[in-house]
């Protein structure tokens, strides 16, 4: 009999959380190391994290029981791999979420870190029962080189919330994609832009801030909304000095805080507030922020190294949080078309240019249903507001297009509302006094075009082609 569980093959996460109650075997990057605790049986409990490409972030979450402090998963990197073998896989919060237990007496595990320049896995840490390692060098190999090739790879899957003991003693800097509202942090970043009073700042460190949630009065007040993206506040000519790839956060800061760094220069920000205005980061500062050069700072060639790694992959210009694909909720016409970013269309040389990108549809104008089509002269037209980490984009959606993105039957208004519903992430009534939203993402078609051959960069418009909303 145990020779029968020894032999149970790995599976992805994906396909585990569909195996309640069943012992599973599974590969993972840890995302995230919960500070052990005493169970009432007076056993331990570590809770980690863990990702594959099937199931990225926020990741399964497996509960690792000992009988010792010692005995549970010592993490040492953020990024260090871990196999797992014959955990029961299990449903709580009412069945709504699932998580993966590894007891003591019949499961396993073994934690593997990426020694030398990452190519090679070392394993540092193993339970007494663990003996399978050599089945799963190859899975362990194939994992690493496609985390490794992947945009955020390495050090990007860093967490905020990562605990760590006794190994973490330095003070931990976060990246823009940690950020969360309404708490501070410190960041490594470039500075990109100064304003001329020296009090707004655009600073950059190459990963993609998380999709904010929209909140409104009303939902019908959406259709004025107008998120603060940053090709809306600086001139075109500063856009294509900016890299295309990550987020530019906005701070605002004292003045005297930056009397002595310019753009180009790498700094570390302490204690930085972070907010949402109107859909957009904001970064502010607080009494007891302050601002030092990092020039030849370690960090900063970390941060680049990454960003080197991510540009050079073909999904370096997808959305972290989108990742490994968006939900399924479109399909486009050009599948084999590369992937860019909203940035990437804005600044882009040509004007007359196809694109495909992976966004978020935050607004629309019209915002009702009924006003989307006109009888009188028989168009089809609504301007829907497109958001990734780069930047904010208006695209028209018109006529055939409009036929065929939202399918067969547009001119049904319940249907078309249900639609509407899905891809702005609408779960309430409109007629609610607040309301938050946070839509989906979703693969799309992009055309810009010009309306006055003269001045094309003043007249620069974009609409959405190619593109169908699946029922």
């Amino acid at each position: 009999m145990a020779k029968k569980r020894d032999s149970l093959k790995l599976v992805k996460i994906k396909d585990a959380i569909n195996l309640i109650n069943e012992q599973v075997s599974l590969i993972g990057i840890v995302l995230e190391q919960r500070e052990p605790k005493r169970c009432r049986n007076n056993d331990w409990i570590c809770t980690l994290k863990i990702i594959d490409d099937s199931y990225p972030i926020p990741g399964l979450t497996v509960n690792v029981f000992s009988s010792t402090l010692e005995e549970l998963p010592q993490i040492k990197n953020h990024n260090d791999m871990i196999v797992f073998t014959r955990i029961k896989m299990q449903v709580f919060d009412g069945g709504k979420r699932v998580s993966a237990a590894c007891n003591k007496r019949f499961s396993s595990f073994a934690i593997y870190e990426r020694v030398g320049n990452g190519d090679d896995l070392v394993c540092y840490q193993y339970t007494s029962n663990f003996n399978e390692e050599a089945q799963y060098k190859s899975s362990l190999d194939d994992l690493r080189k496609l985390f490794a090739s992947f945009s955020g790879g390495d050090e990007a899957l860093q967490s905020a919330s990562y605990i760590i003991k006794p190994y973490s003693v330095a003070k931990q800097f976060s990246f823009l994609r940690e950020i969360k509202k309404g708490k501070c942090f410190d960041l490594v970043c470039k500075i990109l832009h100064v304003d001329k009073d020296m009090s707004v700042v655009f600073v950059w460190d190459g990963t993609d801030a998380p999709p904010a949630s929209i909140l409104s009065k009303r939902i019908e007040e959406d259709k004025a909304f107008s998120s603060l993206s940053v090709p809306t506040l600086l001139s075109r000519d500063t856009l294509l000095s900016f890299p295309t790839v990550g987020t530019i956060l906005r701070v605002t800061l004292s003045s005297h805080l930056f009397h002595q760094v310019k753009p180009g220069d790498w700094v570390k920000i302490y204690h930085l507030l972070c907010e949402v205005d109107k859909g957009s980061w904001l970064g502010k500062f607080t009494n007891s922020t302050t601002v030092h050069l990092a020039q030849d700072d370690r960090l900063v060639e970390k941060i680049m190294r990454i960003y080197d790694k991510r540009i050079s992959s073909k999904f370096g210009h997808v959305p972290f949080w989108s990742f490994p694909s968006p939900p399924g909720l479109t399909e486009t016409d050009h599948d084999s078309a590369p992937f860019v970013t909203l940035m990437d269309i804005i600044t882009f040389p040509k004007v007359t240019w196809k694109y495909r990108c992976i966004v978020r549809v935050i607004a629309a104008y019209p915002w009702q249903i009924e006003d989307f089509y006109s009888d009188e002269n028989h168009r089809h037209r609504v301007v829907l507001t497109l958001e990734d980490p780069t930047a904010t984009l208006e695209a028209f959606l018109c006529d055939k297009d409009a036929e065929y993105f939202w399918g067969l039957g547009f001119k049904d208004t319940e249907m078309l509302k249900k639609k509407q519903n899905r891809l702005f992430g609408i779960r309430q009534s409109s007629n609610l006094v607040l309301a938050s939203r946070n839509p989906p993402w979703i693969e799309c078609c992009i055309l810009s075009y010009y309306t006055h051959k003269a001045d094309p960069w003043r007249t620069r418009l974009y609409k959405i082609f190619g593109t169908r909303l699946l029922d």
